[in-house]
Parts: C-alpha cells; structure tokens; sequence
C-alpha cells in the first residue's frame, strides 16, 4: 500500500503516520490502534458500537485530531448497520453525531467529520448506500488530510534551516512527522526534544518513539525542563501542531503550551504552529472557544499509579490558549502566516498544495 500517491511507501512509514496506527472500516466494524499501550504493546482493538467508538476518543485510546475524526467518521457508518428504514437510519445518524460530537469540544476537526457524514448520508436512499457514502467521504477526507500535512511540513522545513534541536510538546501527529521525514530526505539530522506531556505522557509514547522511526535523535523531557533548555540555547525552535487556531491568530493546543510559548518569547526562540489546514472561521478569537476539562483523578496518577494520598483534589484542563502575539507563525498547506494574518488562508494560493501531493 503506497501513502500519497507513491510520496512515502506506507511499509517505510513510523506505525502512527499508516492507516493501520489510525482508524480503520473493515466492514461491520472500526479497527483502530491502542494508543495507551503503547510503545510497549501494540495492540489493534475493534469498535462494534457508536459507544465503543465514543468511549474510545474519551479515554484516550485513540488520539490525535486527525485520527479521532476518522474514527468518528466511521462511527456515524456504524450507527447505521443496524437501520430499519430511512426515518430510523435519520434517527440513528442524529443519536450518533450528538455523541461523537460531544467527546471532543475543543477541536473541531472532529465536529467537521460529522458534518460531511451527515451531509453524504443525507443523499442516500437506504441505509446502505448511507455507509458506502459515508465510508466513501472518511477515506476521501483521509487522503486530503494527508496531502494537506505533507505540503504542510514542505512549508515549514525552511523554517526551520538553523535549527539542529526543536522542542514540541504532546503529540503533532502528520504535519511534525513528516516534516521530519522530509528532513531526512534532505540530508539533514534533527535533534527533537519531547515533552513527556502529563497526564497521558503522549509524548513520551508517542512523539519520541516515532521520531526514533523517522531516523532522528529523540529525548524526552518533562513538562516544566522546555524554558531551562531554551536558556541555555540548547533549543533553536518551539514546533507544535493545534487543535484550534482562531481567526485572530490564538492557538489552542494541549495545556502546557502557553507556558512553552511564554518561555520561548521571554528566550528569542520562535515558536512555529503547524496547522496543516488554516484557521477556524467559526471562531473569532478565544472567546468561541470551548475548553475542555477532563477527570482530575488522571491528574492524581502516572501509568496506573496514584502519586499522591486520598483526599488531594485535582484540575486537569486538557487545553490552553495562546494569544498571537506569543506565535513566530502558523504553517499551512498553504504556506506561512503570520499570526494575524492567518485569517487570509482562504485565498491563499498553495505552490505545494494538492497539485504536488
């Protein structure tokens, strides 16, 4: 199976960057990767249910704005496979975009997935041709994320010339691993420093074992060692990706990031947001933005072990927002912005857009 045309042999890709490390139809069922278990364990699970499917985006054991949308994707096909006719199918699809969309507030990749779902399914005749339209848009969607994350990581690699070691913080799914890949294939070595990301440790299992695969050095650090390093000029860039980028520049990504950012202005160090897909016209600024807050008690243990005694409350905002002043640029498939200019992405023209994927 070739990855974008033949760009990448699929064979040759880091597990997480392969259809089988995402979401997966096989039919009557949606197969998706265990991401809490790894990169000790790979474990393959299988979602009969919409529920199996939700549970499975709320307990983390899918992860990644990219992945989830595609998991959710295909949930809405499975919400059908048992429809009695037209008006029950329309009931179903209902009952299973209000859940899946509910497991997610912050980004909205994923509300976006269950919106062309809705939109394809709505054509149908039966609930048949309601999946196959489905399906049919998941892995079309699929495909155009994936040219959108490689002319993504083309724009940011220049970049990013003088910069032997980067810090990114929680997992930056495609756009970062193929900028990496694209490194490489340039010759050049990258040294990338991995926030550990508490309380799922994302990037601890997940971002440093795949640089390890795309031929990069990795180190792991906690979450409060990014501004020591930028410092000591130890960090030549700050790269992550976003769930959310609003239309006046403001990032949202996984709590720690406006503290990384904060340290990385204080320290002369750009901080680079690879966006892959431009900004979200549906919010202006941050205050259309929902953040989403998690149970505390994830807070209160580390891999099953509970690190402080009964009775300690716990707070656990899964998001933080960065204002865009404290961002260097926000790269897309079609190029670079500056923060406040993001919001001309829809008439950008793209050199290395979809013609090159």
């Amino acid at each position: 199976m070739k990855a974008l045309d033949g760009e990448y042999d699929e064979s040759a890709l880091p597990l997480l960057l392969t259809r089988r490390g995402m979401a997966e139809w096989t039919g009557d069922a949606v197969r998706i990767l265990d991401r809490r278990r790894l990169p000790s364990t790979v474990v393959f699970i299988e979602c009969r249910e919409v529920e199996d499917v939700a549970q499975a985006i709320e307990t983390m054991t899918i992860q990644g704005a990219f992945t989830l949308s595609l998991a959710a994707g295909y949930g809405m096909a499975l919400a059908l496979r048992t429809a009695l006719d037209a008006a029950d199918a329309r009931r179903r699809l209902r009952d299973a975009a209000r859940r899946l969309a509910a497991t997610r507030p912050t980004g909205l990749a994923l509300a976006r997935m269950i919106a062309a779902c809705e939109a394809a399914a709505g054509s149908s005749n039966t609930p048949g041709d309601a999946i196959e339209a489905i399906v049919r848009v998941v892995d079309g969607k699929a495909a155009e994320l994936a040219r959108q994350a490689l002319a993504t990581a083309r724009h940011a690699l220049p970049l990013l010339a003088d910069a032997g070691a980067i810090l990114t913080h929680c997992f930056a799914d495609r756009s970062l691993l193929y900028l990496l890949l694209e490194a490489k294939r340039a010759g050049r070595s990258m040294h990338v420093y991995c926030s550990e990301t508490r309380p799922y440790l994302q990037g601890a299992r997940l971002t440093a074992p795949a640089v390890l695969e795309t031929g990069h050095r990795a180190t792991v650090i906690t979450d409060g060692m990014g501004g020591f390093l930028m410092r000591r000029g130890e960090v030549q860039a700050f790269v992550t990706a976003a769930d959310r980028v609003c239309m006046d520049g403001t990032v949202c990504n996984k709590v720690g990031t406006y503290q990384f950012a904060l340290a990385a202005r204080a320290n002369g160090v750009p901080y680079y947001v690879v966006r892959q897909s431009g900004p979200d016209r549906e919010s202006a600024d941050e205050t259309h933005v929902e953040i989403e807050f998690r149970d505390g008690e994830q807070v209160l243990r580390c891999a099953g072990e509970r690190t402080t005694v009964d009775g300690v409350d716990a707070l656990y905002p899964a998001f933080d927002v960065t204002p865009p002043d404290l961002v260097t640029a926000i790269v897309t498939d079609r190029g670079a912005f500056a923060p406040h200019d993001v919001g001309s992405y829809a008439e950008a023209l793209s050199p290395l857009g979809r013609a090159s994927g």
